[in-house]
C-alpha cells in the first residue's frame, strides 16, 4: 500500500509536468488537469486496496496520461495528433529537474497579481490574441499588452527560462 507521504511526493513531483504534457494533447488547460487529476485519484483509490507494482513511475504516469488524453479526445475537438509535441523525460533525474523548474515557474506565476496572471495565462497558455483578451475582459488592447509585458519582465527577472510551447 502507498503511504500518504509517498503518494504526496509522487503527486508534487509529477502533477504540473503531467498537466503540461497533457496540454499538448488536449489543447485545453481544464481538460489536461481533468485527465491528470483523474489519474491520481484512481491511483490513490487503488493504493488503498493493493500494493502498487509500478517500478518506473515516470514512464507509467506519462504513458497513462497520453493514453487517457487520446481516449478522451475521441469524438471531441482536440489538437490533431500530428501537431502534438511529445517530450517524455529520459530518466527520473531529468523528470525531477523538469518538475522543479515547472514548479518554480508556476509558483512565480501564482505570485502575480490576479488580473495580470489571468491575462498572462490567457495569452500564453490559451493562446488568445490580445484583442480577444481585451474583448473578453472589457479592457483596452494596450492594457493587455502592458500586463503581459509586466508579467514577462517579472518572470525574466526571476531568471527563469521558459518552455517554447508555453510562451510561444
Amino acid at each position: 500500500m502507498f503511504r500518504q507521504e509517498e503518494f504526496e511526493k509522487l503527486f508534487l513531483a509529477y502533477y504540473r509536468p503531467l498537466c503540461l504534457f497533457a496540454l499538448n494533447f488536449t489543447g485545453s488547460v481544464e481538460a489536461a488537469e481533468d485527465v491528470v487529476q483523474q489519474l491520481f485519484t484512481e491511483l490513490w483509490e487503488r493504493a488503498g486496496k493493493e500494493e502498487p507494482v509500478v517500478t518506473r513511475w515516470q514512464a507509467y504516469l506519462y504513458t497513462a496520461v497520453k493514453n487517457r488524453c487520446i481516449k478522451a479526445a475521441r469524438g471531441q475537438k482536440c489538437l490533431p495528433l500530428d501537431r502534438v509535441q511529445v517530450d517524455i523525460p529520459g530518466d527520473d533525474d531529468e523528470a525531477a529537474r523538469i518538475a522543479g523548474r515547472e514548479e518554480a515557474l508556476w509558483r512565480w506565476i501564482d505570485e502575480m497579481p490576479p488580473a495580470r496572471r489571468e491575462i498572462f495565462l490567457m495569452a500564453k497558455q490559451q493562446r488568445m490574441s490580445y484583442k480577444e483578451i481585451a474583448d473578453h475582459l472589457h479592457l483596452s488592447v494596450k492594457t493587455v499588452e502592458n500586463q503581459v509585458g509586466k508579467a514577462l519582465k517579472s518572470l525574466r527577472e526571476k531568471g527563469k527560462r521558459f518552455y517554447l510551447f508555453f510562451l510561444g
